[in-house]
């Protein structure tokens, strides 16, 4: 991601920070709700199959890359040994902080502010989380380079939809925030995990948004 870009992006979710998140805690009105539940039906599904991807026991140790408030992470670290959770919006990782404590799971996931591509790691991680991360990288390739070498067994990850009606209407609404987002196609998708030596389990649609689960190729 160019400077310029992480500038915007990370800009836009510091100002954005709590009334995304109510997305989630649904702390906004009964209206503001029911519009959620019909427009954004699709980032409660991926949430409950990302969930679903990630519980295995077998799964000990969880990256979340884009954690912003920490909403993935909080729900899996009881049956994990280590959850880190990811993203270069303070403000985002205030929150997440903020809640793994109030959920008694602060000594369970570790959230840090910080960038991806030059993030540092101890060990690999058993999986790892990227949901609503590629919505605003313009080359997505270096990152899913980088994953490879971070995953162990699986990468869960979701992609904009291109050619939606909704596609036009958030490419203009983030373009008035100065922030951008890009959209895909399930052939452009596939390209990009095999080259990066991913092999794709799992692309499936949901609503707007294509659903990705991959392993590490073998070499």
């Amino acid at each position: 991601m160019a400077d310029a870009e992480k500038k915007e992006v990370q800009a836009y979710f510091e100002r954005v920070a709590g009334d995304f998140d109510s997305i989630y805690s649904g702390q906004k009105s009964g209206f503001a709700r029911w519009l959620d539940r019909v427009f954004r039906k699709d980032m409660y599904d991926r949430m409950r199959l990302t969930l679903e991807e990630c519980s295995a026991p077998e799964l000990k140790s969880i990256l979340d890359i884009g954690t912003g408030s920490g909403r993935f992470c909080l729900p899996l670290a009881p049956g994990k040994e280590r959850v880190v959770g990811l993203d270069f919006s303070p403000a985002m990782i205030e929150l997440a902080r903020k809640y793994a404590r109030e959920q008694g799971v602060a000594d369970k996931c570790r959230f840090e502010v910080g960038d991806f591509l030059q993030a540092r790691f101890d060990e690999p991680f058993d999986a790892i989380m990227a949901i609503g991360l590629f919505d605003y990288i313009a080359d997505p390739l270096v990152f899913l380079k980088k994953m490879r070498d971070c995953a162990r067994k699986k990468v869960v990850a979701t992609w904009p939809t291109a050619w939606t009606w909704r596609a036009p209407v958030r490419w203009l609404r983030l373009k008035l925030h100065g922030c951008p987002v890009y959209f895909f196609t399930p052939a452009k998708i596939r390209r990009y995990y095999a080259a990066a030596g991913f092999a794709i389990t799992r692309l499936e649609r949901v609503g707007k948004i294509y659903f990705v689960v991959a392993k590490p190729s073998a070499s």
